[in-house]
């Protein structure tokens, strides 16, 4: 199952987390950032580099989560998922970087049952990969207001931007 749905997200909301993160003329973005290497993202000549923010993991919850909690509440009230637990909140920034690789290396995020939830805070490319084995099932791009929600336990990867940064948060949930 990989559900892609634009603009379940308030536009209003939308905005709000774009600002959030990347701020705008009139306001300085808000959450604070770890530089992160992928060394899985080699390709011989550099490494590229991106930025996460852990909104809640088992040992952390962010003054921030309560803002984006509100991302799998709305998707799953929208697709009448009973939503039980939000496991896991990160956002990820990835800058732009020139490879010949396409994506990073594919993962699932947790080993038990649960379903992941991405969401795309801004247009950009580098899409998301999801994966059968080695091939390659289904791919979407980042698109402002995109979430995809999928079985947990299906092999994924985020591909590298060229152009713009590419903004996600990635959620693990249970329902």
């Amino acid at each position: 199952m990989i559900l892609i749905k634009d603009n379940i997200i308030p536009k209003n909301l939308q905005d709000y987390y774009h600002t959030l993160v990347f701020g705008d003329s009139n306001i300085n973005a808000m959450l604070p950032l770890v530089c992160k290497y992928e060394p899985t993202a080699f390709d011989g000549h550099s490494i590229p580099v991106s930025f996460e923010h852990v909104l809640k993991s088992s040992t952390k919850l962010t003054e921030h989560y309560g803002n984006f909690s509100k991302v799998p509440q709305i998707v799953c009230a929208n697709l009448d998922i009973n939503l039980i637990d939000i496991i896991a909140a990160r956002l990820f920034i990835t800058v732009p970087h020139k490879t010949k690789l396409e994506h990073y290396a594919p993962h699932t995020d947790r080993p038990e049952e649960h379903l992941g939830l991405i969401y795309y805070l801004n247009d950009s490319d580098g899409d998301t990969v999801f994966f059968e084995g080695e091939k390659i099932i289904e791919r979407v791009s980042p698109k402002k207001g995109r979430i995809v929600l999928f079985d947990g336990n299906t092999l994924h990867a985020g591909g590298y931007p060229s152009d713009t940064p590419r903004c996600i948060v990635n959620y693990n949930i249970y329902a």
